[in-house]
């Protein structure tokens, strides 16, 4: 059973998974709810580690981000739903989709006095729920961005883009148009970051790709990170005697950071946020999943997945890797 949204004018859409790729991968689901919307506008309520504020400041359809950490243990606890409420209140939302099962967000909206509570609804959060339209328990294996968009289509909202895409800003393109030089024939984004030391390739094989990069197509390389990835961007930047084909782009404000992917022919890099980003602003991306298998099946990244082979060496895995990065980038236009 489904059912036609009434469109409301204030919405907020609750989207609490930390991760700057779990904010790229919703984008459809925030776009098809805003489109369903009087003013064709949401209000985004997540984690301040999303950076979604700042990531998402030339996306139109987002009128304000709102942080979970504007509020006491970010509303987590006991009494969490309630501090949650209380500061929702002064927003005077009239409908709210919560995309997480915790009930505690529904009980937040009540609380807030949203009025229309759209949700899984799988187990407690049913109960502060308005819409009928729920999840099964069944639906409960389903992974965090096929639950979305069960959830949305469930509630007759229909989703029009079948991948993520990011609007940049005007200052952030200039900005990093500014930093990479246009003396190469191609130019390869390396996003050396990692969210979890498991899902860390390491500098050695990123120095060992750019070799075969280097030797292969000349490129001019792109190392793409944030202030905590500098360690890992000098050691690779100094093997090479810091020569002028590697650029930093490191601890970069993050709309600017995704620009710059976005001027790459290609990204390479971790199962990170930078490798989501760069695919959702078009460039062609091939993602590492060292330690877990990609959650998104985005059209531009291509996923490798190291083998796990007991009889190999790490030294002969990581050259096996290698030589699967390069045989991908071979199929790509202005790398054949």
């Amino acid at each position: 059973m489904t059912r036609q949204i009434v469109k409301k004018s204030k919405v907020l859409v609750v989207q609490p998974l930390p991760g700057m790729g779990d904010i790229i991968w919703h984008l459809p689901h925030l776009k098809a709810i805003a489109a369903n919307t009087a003013s064709n506008q949401i209000t985004l309520l997540t984690k301040d580690r999303s950076l979604a504020h700042e990531l998402l400041l030339g996306t139109q359809y987002i009128k304000e981000v709102l942080y979970l950490s504007k509020v006491k243990k970010d509303g987590q606890g006991i009494l969490g739903g309630f501090r949650l409420g209380n500061f929702l209140k002064p927003y005077k939302f009239d409908q709210v989709w919560i995309l997480h099962g915790s009930p505690r967000y529904g009980i937040a909206a009540l609380r807030a006095g949203i009025k229309d509570r759209i949700g899984y609804g799988i187990g407690w959060q049913d109960a502060f729920l308005t819409s009928p339209y729920t999840m099964t328990r069944e639906d409960m294996g389903l992974g965090a961005i096929k639950k979305a968009s069960r959830c949305l289509e469930l509630n007759g909202v229909e989703i029009n883009e079948k991948k993520p895409q990011l609007t940049l800003t005007t200052g952030a393109l200039n900005a990093a148009k500014t930093l990479l030089k246009n003396n190469y024939n191609n130019t390869v984004g390396l996003a050396i970051g990692s969210s979890e030391p498991s899902k860390q390739w390491g500098a050695g094989n990123f120095i060992h790709l750019i070799d075969s990069i280097r030797t292969k197509y000349q490129s001019q390389i792109v190392l793409i990170g944030g202030h905590d990835d500098s360690v890992i961007a000098r050691s690779i930047h100094e093997n090479f005697d810091s020569p002028d084909w590697i650029t930093q782009a490191i601890g970069l404000p993050i709309l600017e950071a995704s620009a710059v992917s976005s001027l790459c022919n290609i990204c390479i890099g971790n199962d990170t946020g930078i490798l989501n980003i760069a695919a959702a602003t078009g460039t062609f991306s091939i993602g590492l999943y060292i330690a877990s298998a990609p959650q998104n099946d985005d059209p531009l990244i291509k996923p490798i997945i190291p083998p796990k082979i007991t009889t190999l060496s790490t030294q002969n895995i990581g050259k096996l890797t290698n030589k699967m990065i390069m045989e991908t980038i071979s199929t790509v236009s202005g790398f054949q």
